[in-house]
């Protein structure tokens, strides 16, 4: 199973949206992204969001990817065809701005080497190395809670993206799951898709998202902070920064990386800290990037380095059966498996051994707690698994929190103050990222 990130592309709304935001409900306004659950296999599966861009609009399915740099999409087969596209002019002071801090212009396109489609052009800002897209812009329709309409609105200008080619993303990336053609990436550099629409709306520079955890629920993203009635309630950590970049990072190679990383202090079963693995895994090298804990939505379960998976697993394990939970034969990707004969059911999902991350606050440390609706995964109706993968022995990133312990959560990523905002399951409180209240 392959994990990493895509890339995919954004938006704005319309001057009547403008004024709505700007108005006396500015506090509670966002603009929204609905997330759907797909399910690959009985043990796959990813999330995403459709948007539309262009004259005439085309709409495209993306796949939700945090850390991502640029929302980006393939410009060759997905039937785009704009009036309205526009291609970011290589050589400039605005490619060199997109590309990094350290270039004053940037490469241009080599269309010559690539898929045709119908706005490639040579003179585009190039991304990398010239054949695998270039800096693209365009109009686009949006939602915002604040619309009494509720309907989309086109954007007041156009607004980045990343035009790419499939012959890249098909044969060298390989990561994109079937019907989908990019990603909403949702980074923190000045070109983000939550950077443009703050800056455009004079929203605060956050984002929250709610992941469903089946496939007949929607839950969204709301670029401007999380729903008003509940960003009261999120417990908060610092947002760390790893220095350097990941090997993914292909398409705007910034020194920093995007990811968002968490410091994760000790991991606790059952309230008792697991100790058999060197704690300095949990700790990001300045040198060279390794380690740490990031958050991602396009890792279906979360992937920790061997050491850290073998010291849990037996843990749990072992709590498991006092409660009298029989271990049966492991089905991949998993390496813990259980009999679900025994096992009860609670609002938060099977009752199994808690699993804590212990984080760092502002003046002490926080819990978020995983409950079994975030930590098991049932492959059949008789066998459930722990929802946690061995990433072998030499992971770029230590902990790697995915996609099944994010479902039912809200969270929101505060990047003015750099905070990561978060409930832990909103089954507990008896809700769920479908409910009305979102």
């Amino acid at each position: 199973m392959a994990y990493s990130s895509s890339y995919f592309l954004i938006t704005i709304l319309s001057a009547l949206v403008v004024f709505i935001i700007s108005s006396s409900q500015y506090s509670e306004a966002a603009i929204v992204f609905p997330l759907t659950k797909n399910i690959i296999n009985s043990t796959s599966h990813y999330y995403s969001t459709k948007i539309q861009v262009g004259t005439p609009s085309t709409t495209i399915n993306l796949l939700l990817e945090i850390g991502v740099q640029l929302t980006s999409f393939t410009c060759d087969d997905t039937g785009y065809d704009s009036s309205t596209y526009r291609f970011v002019n290589c050589n400039t002071k605005k490619c060199g701005r997109f590309l990094g801090p350290n270039q004053s212009s940037g490469g241009c396109l080599q269309c010559d080497f690539l898929k045709p489609w119908p706005h490639c052009s040579n003179q585009t800002c190039a991304l990398s190395f010239g054949v695998i897209g270039g800096l693209s812009e365009d109009f686009f329709k949006l939602q915002t809670t604040s619309s009494s309409s509720n309907l989309l609105q086109n954007s007041p200008r156009r607004l980045p993206f990343a035009c790419l080619t499939s012959d890249f993303t098909n044969v060298y990336m390989n990561r994109l799951p079937l019907g989908t053609k990019g990603s909403l990436g949702l980074g923190k550099n000045p070109f983000s898709l939550v950077a443009e629409l703050s800056s455009a709306f004079n929203l605060p520079k956050k984002y929250a998202f709610c992941i469903p955890s089946n496939t007949e629920s929607t839950g969204n993203v709301f670029i401007g902070g999380a729903p008003h009635n509940l960003s009261a309630n999120l417990v908060r950590t610092p947002l760390l920064i790893n220095p350097i970049s990941s090997f993914y990072e292909l398409v705007l190679p910034y020194t920093t990386s995007e990811e968002y990383f968490i410091g994760v202090k000790s991991i606790k079963i059952d309230n008792k800290r697991v100790v058999n693995f060197d704690t300095s895994l949990l700790s990001i090298n300045a040198t060279d990037g390794v380690g740490g804990t990031t958050l991602s939505s396009s890792v279906p379960y979360a992937v920790l380095h061997s050491s850290i998976y073998k010291a849990v697993v037996s843990d749990f394990v072992k709590k498991a059966a006092t409660r009298n939970i029989t271990r049966v034969a492991a089905v991949k990707p998993f390496g813990a498996c259980f009999s679900t004969k025994g096992i009860r059911w609670t609002r938060a999902g099977p009752r199994v051994p808690t699993i804590d991350l212990e984080l760092e606050g502002k003046n002490k440390s926080v819990n978020w707690r995983i409950h079994g609706a975030n930590s098991m995964v049932g492959v059949n109706k008789n066998v459930m698994c722990l929802g946690f993968v061995d990433g072998g022995f030499e992971p770029r990133t230590s902990i790697v929190i995915g996609g099944i312990q994010l479902e039912d959560n809200l969270l929101e990523f505060d990047l003015t103050t750099s905070t990561l905002g978060f409930t832990s399951s909103l089954l507990v409180k008896d809700t769920s990222c479908s409910n009305s209240q979102f």
